[in-house]
This record gives structure tokens, sequence and C-alpha cells, in this order.
């Protein structure tokens, strides 16, 4: 029989345990710098608080996306648990574990009467755009909250002698600063039909980029989801 607790209480050796989540932010499925295996982080958070990153691969993603929705509790067991090598990965100071997700995870629904309540916790602190090189300088990532005011025409890079989809478009915050920032392939895939309708019907689609890469790009600073 399991037990429920918090994340904090799950380690590698632990068994039979069971958490009470709610799933905080679902990420675009990736594909591996050096493999060509895809991947899905998620964060879910507790009711203390603490967070912690689960990632689907490959076969396992599409029903592991089905079955989470974004801001709905769950209660979560015999998902894998391994230690964190390098602390960069790491979404809680408190917790350096990741875990994994496939189809022997057990995902049982909540009563939204009964789910975490995450909001205060869950705050994103959004950057102004003039720490975007301090940002840079240090390797460090930013959450920016901006709208889309246009769509720049490159539609593909080649880089490493591969063809690669990516958008160029222009980002205003509420400092009315404009900067370009880069949407690559899985990105434009998910989200970029739907900026370009909006844009095309002459909106300013507004955007929250949580964890934004800075790069130096043809002697500018850009920004790179």
């Amino acid at each position: 029989m399991s037990i429920e607790g918090l994340i904090t209480a799950v380690k590698p050796d632990s068994h039979q345990w069971t958490c009470r989540l709610t799933l905080i932010e679902k990420q675009n499925v990736r594909t591996g710098k050096t493999s060509p295996i895809k991947f899905m982080p998620m964060i879910l958070q507790d009711s203390a608080g603490t967070r912690v990153q689960a990632t689907a691969f490959q076969g396992d993603i599409e029903g592991i996306d089905q079955r989470l929705s974004l801001y709905s509790t769950y209660l979560i067991s015999n998902a894998y648990v391994k230690r964190i090598t390098e602390m960069r990965y790491c979404v809680d100071a408190n917790y350096p574990y990741v875990w994994s997700f496939n189809r022997r995870t057990l995902i049982q629904d909540v009563d939204p009467a009964e789910g975490v309540d995450f909001r205060e916790l869950a705050e994103s602190e959004t950057a102004p755009f003039h720490t975007i090189f301090d940002a840079y300088q240090h390797d460090a990532r930013m959450n920016i909250l901006g709208a889309i005011v246009k769509k720049l025409p490159r539609t593909f890079i080649v880089t490493g002698g591969k063809q690669r989809v990516a958008w160029d478009v222009v980002l205003v915050n509420e400092e009315c600063i404009p900067i370009p920032f880069t949407m690559w392939e899985e990105f434009v895939g998910k989200h970029g039909a739907e900026i370009e309708k909006i844009l095309h019907a002459g909106g300013h689609p507004l955007v929250l980029i949580n964890r934004a890469a800075i790069n130096l790009f043809q002697d500018c600073k850009r920004v790179k989801i």
C-alpha cells in the first residue's frame, strides 16, 4: 500500500510512495544535443511548494502528454527517481533529484477541490530587458514577458550542415524596448501557426518566455527559446 507524502520524502531507493502534485509547467518536446532521443520535461509542485522536474522519453511522450493537463492535480506513484548530476538542471534547491515518467508510472486524477494551491508559489519573476547583457555574461536564463510585434522573413538556419526551422520575431516589453528573439523547431511547430495567425489579424500576442537563453548574433543580443 502506498503512503502519500511530499516530494522531499521520495528518493531513488524509496518504495510504495505517492505524491499529490500539480503540473505547473509542460515544456516543448526536445531532441538530445548528442543523441536523437526525444524528451519532454515537466515541472510539478506539491503542497509545501517543493518542485521536481519529471521527463517523458520517446514512445512515452504522447501518452504522458495526453494524460497530464496543465494546472491539474494528480496522485503520482512509481516514477523512476535519480540524483541530478548537474545542479544547473535542478528546479528546486531543496530537492536534488529528477523523475522519469513512463507507461508504468501510476497517475490518478484528483478532484479539483482537493488539488494543490500553487498560485502564490508558482509566480514567475520576469526580468527587464536592460539586464539581458548581464544574463549573457553569466550564462544565465531569463523569464521574459512581452508582446510579439513583428515576424522577420527568415524561416530556417543551417547549422552543422543541417537545415533547422527557426523563426525570428521582434518582442517589445513594458519598457517599450524591442529585441529580436529566435523560436526553434519544436516551439515553432507547436505555437508558430497561432502566433502568425494573430499577427496577420493585426494583433500582438503576449508571451511569457520561461528560462530563455541569451546569445550574441551578428553583434546583437538575441533571446533564444
